[in-house]
């Protein structure tokens, strides 16, 4: 499937989520796949981790999001194993500053339900990496995620205040069609095609 693009042909702009992963990252990828939109999540078809091209781009004085072909979305921009970890979400500023036109969503949920569901993701083995990646015992390490997910919001929506291509969406409240109208210019989202998937545990829906 292809992209449909609604004005002008000179037009590239990207559809960058900003949030962290637990917070519905792979419900994003499958709205925009089932759209007609070319979207990466995690991983490009090769395999390649999208966040570490991304850091390799931006140290070699490139893009960061270059390399990926004609991707349009990134949905999970994030790499974890038991001696590095990275929220390439972290990055807003590069990716704005590279990437003036793009959308920006900063997906987002409870803070402590987001805590919750990155501890039991993997069965615990996402929490298990992070703490041998960072040398902390496991209530260290969802403590430093609880200040992390303050900071970050904090700096995004500062960064983006007044921004028309930027948007905050809660996924426990939050209706698909703020979503569809962020992108109208240039993409044809259909809601239908929204839904929780890869759920986790706690008392909202839990996703990506």
């Amino acid at each position: 499937m292809t992209v449909e693009v609604l004005h002008s042909a000179q037009s590239d702009p990207k559809i960058i989520l900003i949030g962290l992963n637990r917070c519905a990252t792979t419900s994003f990828h499958k709205l925009f796949q089932n759209s007609g939109i070319q979207s990466l999540h995690w991983v490009d078809g090769d395999g390649s981790n999208i966040a570490h091209r991304m850091v390799t781009n931006i140290a070699m004085g490139r893009k960061p999001l270059d390399g990926f072909g004609q991707a349009r979305a990134f949905t999970d921009i994030a790499f974890v194993n038991v001696r590095f970890m990275l929220d390439g979400a972290r990055f807003f500023r590069d990716l704005h500053r590279a990437y003036p036109d793009a959308y920006f969503i900063l997906n987002t949920r409870n803070r402590d339900d987001w805590v919750s569901s990155r501890a039991l993701h993997s069965g615990g083995a996402y929490l298990e990496k992070c703490c041998k990646a960072n040398g902390l015992t496991a209530e260290e390490v969802k403590q430093g995620w609880a200040h992390m997910y303050d900071v970050h919001h904090a700096e995004v929506e500062v960064h983006f205040d007044g921004n028309p291509r930027f948007l905050r969406f809660d996924i426990d409240t939050d209706e698909p069609q703020i979503i569809a109208d962020l992108l109208a210019r240039d993409f044809d989202v259909n809601t239908v095609h929204w839904g929780h998937n890869n759920r986790g545990a706690s008392a909202h829906a839990q996703t990506g």
